[in-house]
């Protein structure tokens, strides 16, 4: 028998790969806009890079946030063994559905060539309008859950109420443009505009912070974590971050100086706590390989540690005013960003998704040995390495373009030619990507036979 969790779960994860999915297949397309030949090819068939990286970059954020959702959805079930009530059922069709149309919509009209010609919301304000509809009804689900003994939970579900209340705040602020007073003033419109979709980064990024913590202590099965001071710490760190650090993006844009240095400040001080965190996470009781089996959701996990030291080093790099003058609007900026989105949350979700396809089928060996074996210790290697060239070759040219331009010197031939590194990068990382989705999704596919089953 299927029960509601499973229902959910599955669902969600199904979501959550689509959405992966359609990110891959848009960004392997953006990639071959770099190919002058093929770029003229997509241009005639009207798929033009304006339209292709909105597609990627809606699709890559919503991998992300239905991600968290599926964990988080996990995690409410188990408030309540008994299964849901009509009303959260009716909240999550509710929900399910305006993501659901809101997403085909998205597809269509960009597509088409409908957008809003925002960065990170180039969709028309219709479908956001469906998306925060279904995220309000969503939140009123998880407080109904976590609200009872809520000064008593752990340190993830602070992070989770903190992400779901940011995003509502930070989503509805990137739609000022939309206000006269706003839309009429260029400055005004681009110091919101950033600042927006700086914190509403930091939105889904807290959301990826409770998740990594929860499923440590579900794998461990040490609670203690949860309300250990460092984990405290890393929320309160996290949360001075994500309310401040779009500074740092934002040095060339008039505001005050203080909102640039608290920027500043803050960028230094997260290396220290987040690194010290993973460190402890993947140093807890069970959060290890188990015998001569091999662990996806600890490879995950351990890679995610390594992508943190890089690319929080990296910002803070990049969070030095003089460094950031010289790379601000080169391809170092696009690098970390994919970094991080790749390389910590990434990493981290693709350990989450692993954890809920084994808790969908416990009691199966093949599908254990399908998700553990030593195939998807050679998959994960090539995800890190195809993209750890990737993100390289992008800090690399960036930084040499800044360099360049600083000193006013010409373009080398390496430079110029370089395109092909990014080309083979991009289509080795999305290969990689595709071996993934290739391990979850047929599961995905038998958990829905069995809900067929289970209903006939």
């Amino acid at each position: 028998m299927v029960s509601d969790r499973d229902r959910i779960v599955a669902l969600h994860l199904g979501l959550a790969l689509l959405a992966l999915g359609l990110a891959i297949v848009f960004g392997a397309m953006s990639v071959l806009h770099y190919l002058p030949s093929a770029s003229v090819a997509l241009q005639s068939l009207g798929l033009g890079l304006a339209q292709l990286r909105p597609l990627h970059t809606t699709f890559a954020h919503t991998w992300i946030y239905a991600a968290n959702i599926a964990l988080i959805y996990s995690f409410l079930a188990l408030q309540r063994p008994d299964g849901l009530d009509d009303a959260d059922r009716k909240r999550f069709v509710f929900h399910t559905a305006c993501w659901v149309v809101g997403g085909g919509g998205v597809l269509v009209t960009l597509l088409l060539g409908v957008t809003s010609g925002r960065e990170y919301l180039g969709f028309h304000p219709a479908f956001s309008a469906m998306f925060f509809s279904g995220w309000v009804v969503f939140a009123f689900t998880f407080f109904k859950y976590v609200a009872k003994g809520f000064w008593r939970r752990p340190v993830y579900v602070y992070m989770w109420t903190i992400g779901v209340l940011y995003f509502m705040y930070t989503f509805i602020e990137a739609h000022a443009y939309m206000l006269p007073f706003v839309h009429q003033y260029p400055v005004v419109d681009l110091q919101i505009q950033w600042k927006a979709s700086g914190t509403l980064i930091g939105s889904f990024n807290l959301l990826v912070y409770g998740s990594l913590i929860y499923l440590a202590e579900r794998l461990s099965g040490d609670e203690s974590y949860g309300q250990s001071r460092i984990a405290f710490w890393l929320f309160g760190v996290g949360c001075l971050n994500s309310f401040t650090n779009f500074g740092h993006h934002t040095y060339h844009v008039p505001q005050t100086h203080v909102v640039k240095w608290i920027a500043f400040v803050v960028s230094m001080a997260e290396i220290i706590i987040v690194l010290r965190v993973l460190s402890d996470i993947v140093k807890m009781r069970g959060v290890k390989n188990e015998g001569p089996s091999y662990s996806a959701t600890t490879g995950f996990i351990k890679s995610a540690r390594w992508w943190t030291f890089a690319m929080v080093f990296g910002g803070v790099i990049i969070a030095v005013p003089s460094w950031n003058s010289i790379i601000h609007g080169t391809h170092v900026v696009v690098g970390h960003a994919m970094g991080a989105e790749l390389g910590i949350d990434g990493m981290v979700l693709f350990g989450v998704v692993t954890y809920l396809v084994m808790t969908l089928y416990p009691e199966a060996g093949a599908v254990r040995e399908r998700i553990n074996g030593q195939a998807m210790r050679g998959v994960i290697v090539m995800l890190n390495l195809s993209a750890a060239a990737l993100v390289s070759w992008l800090m690399v040219s960036g930084t040499a373009t800044g360099l360049l331009r600083y000193y006013q010197r010409p373009v080398p031939p390496w430079l110029s030619s370089g395109h092909w590194v990014f080309v083979i990068a991009g289509f080795l990382l999305a290969v990689s990507l595709i071996a993934l989705l290739s391990r979850w999704v047929p599961l995905l596919f038998g958990m829905a036979r069995r809900r067929a089953a289970d209903a006939a």
